[in-house]
């Protein structure tokens, strides 16, 4: 049986030009043409698990709440969908790990992390 892209991950990757890479993964490009959808490869120590999906630490008191379906984490690393329309900081937690960054509460930063990013391959677990 041939694998089919759905069309909720034709909704959620709409303008990343997302493939079948195989059986198990998805690949696309890391941003859309106009920068408003990006997937940026981060850390374990950047994804905390809530009841509700996912916070993605920005820096030392600050987040924003991903549903899961913007996660992937799986062997080849933890991927995140992130969208300027939906980019919400919120201050939630301390995170001692890091530091206070005021840039990287900023959304393009992240679209900077992701073209820097553009020659390692997403692989999106789906």
């Amino acid at each position: 049986m041939k694998r089919i892209i759905n069309d909720f991950d034709n909704f959620r990757f709409n303008g990343l030009d997302v493939e079948i890479h195989s059986n198990k993964y998805l690949t696309m490009k890391r941003y859309t043409e106009n920068g408003n959808k990006i997937i940026v490869k981060v850390g374990d120590n950047h994804l905390i698990k809530t009841p509700y999906g996912y916070a993605l630490i920005l820096d030392n008191k600050h987040v924003i709440f991903l549903k899961n379906w913007q996660v992937s984490i799986n062997y080849y690393g933890n991927e995140v969908l992130l969208s300027r329309e939906f980019w919400n900081v919120k201050e939630w937690g301390n995170h001692e790990l890091f530091d206070k960054n005021e840039k990287n509460l900023n959304y393009e930063t992240w679209l900077e992390t992701a073209k820097e990013q553009k020659t390692n391959k997403v692989l999106w677990e789906g």
